[in-house]
């Protein structure tokens, strides 16, 4: 072989070699494309998952929320119910005896079963007779003017006021001095 024959065989193997190494490289370039690809529909179910698991998530704890405050007073209907049974006993005594003794006596018990029920609850009444004025515990409907009290004292309780647990639940109705 001369020269010039080799350096052209050399030339055509160098045009192959060239060519199979673009070849090469497309088909890595599409390999990598293609693995980058499915990562990225990987990523999307995963996270198409992770969004419909969050919703399912929200619409249960919202469910639960519901239920939860519609049953929430259950517990305390029925440990009134007894309360409710004694009442009814009572007015029938009521009307069954001449004497307004048994009827004071059997309201007199259904009222302090029935304290003993929302105490057992966390309902507790205000004391507020003779205290300072406060508008976020008190509602005062009438003002009086007294020599020997200072302004703002309370000096009668014209409607009680609850706490249930440490929230208030409703405002006493008070008679303030001025």
């Amino acid at each position: 072989m001369t020269d010039e024959q080799e350096w052209t065989t050399h030339s055509e193997e160098s045009e192959v070699v060239e060519e199979h190494a673009e070849s090469a490289e497309i088909v890595d370039e599409s390999t990598h494309e293609d693995s980058k690809q499915m990562e990225i529909l990987d990523l999307q179910n995963k996270l198409l998952r992770a969004h419909a698991d969050f919703d399912n998530f929200k619409r249960r704890t919202r469910q639960e929320k519901e239920e939860l405050s519609l049953y929430a007073s259950a517990k305390l209907v029925t440990d009134l119910l007894p309360v409710l049974d004694n009442f009814a006993l009572a007015l029938k005594s009521a009307e069954t005896s001449s004497g307004s003794d048994g009827l004071a006596k059997g309201v007199d018990m259904v009222f302090k079963q029935l304290q003993s029920v929302l105490d057992s609850a966390g309902l507790r009444t205000m004391d507020v007779l003779g205290h300072s004025f406060d508008p976020n515990l008190h509602e005062a409907v009438v003002s009086e003017h007294v020599e020997d009290r200072d302004p703002g004292v309370i000096l009668e309780v014209l409607r009680p006021g609850y706490f249930l647990k440490d929230k208030v639940l409703r405002a006493a109705m008070v008679k303030v001095s001025e």
